[in-house]
Parts: C-alpha cells; structure tokens; sequence
C-alpha cells in the first residue's frame, strides 16, 4: 500500500520499528482499540537516517494504526 492510499484509508504512519519494540507497541495500539498493519520497510522510501537499516531491512517493520469501528 503506498502512502496516498493509506491516507485515503485513514491509516496512520507511527514509525519503523523491529521486535521487541514492534510485537509490544503493536499489542498497545490493539489494546486501546486500534487496527494494526505492518508493512516491508523499504528503505529507498525513507527520509533521514537509515545506514543502520539498510544492513537487515527485513528485521523493520512499519507500523501503521487505524481507529477501529
């Protein structure tokens, strides 16, 4: 999904993140009625400093939320 579609869907860019951090902010936003989708890190679509990144992309996910019902 690219970022005008998500903006069309009102989906909610939070940040990148790898696990731990992303399995617990994920249960967070579910827990507080929020929707969850993760997707591919993409670091060519990525401002700002990502070097560290780039080495292990598919350890990152971005993490997006939507209000629920």
């Amino acid at each position: 999904m690219d970022e005008l579609e998500s903006q069309i869907q009102k989906w909610e860019r939070r940040g990148v993140y790898d696990d731990p951090k992303l399995t617990d902010i994920s249960k967070m936003y579910e827990e507080l009625g929020f929707t969850v989708r993760l997707d591919p890190f993409r670091p060519e679509k990525e401002t700002g400093c990502k070097e560290c990144m780039r080495q292990n992309p598919d350890k990152y996910k971005v993490l997006f939320i939507k209000k629920c019902c």
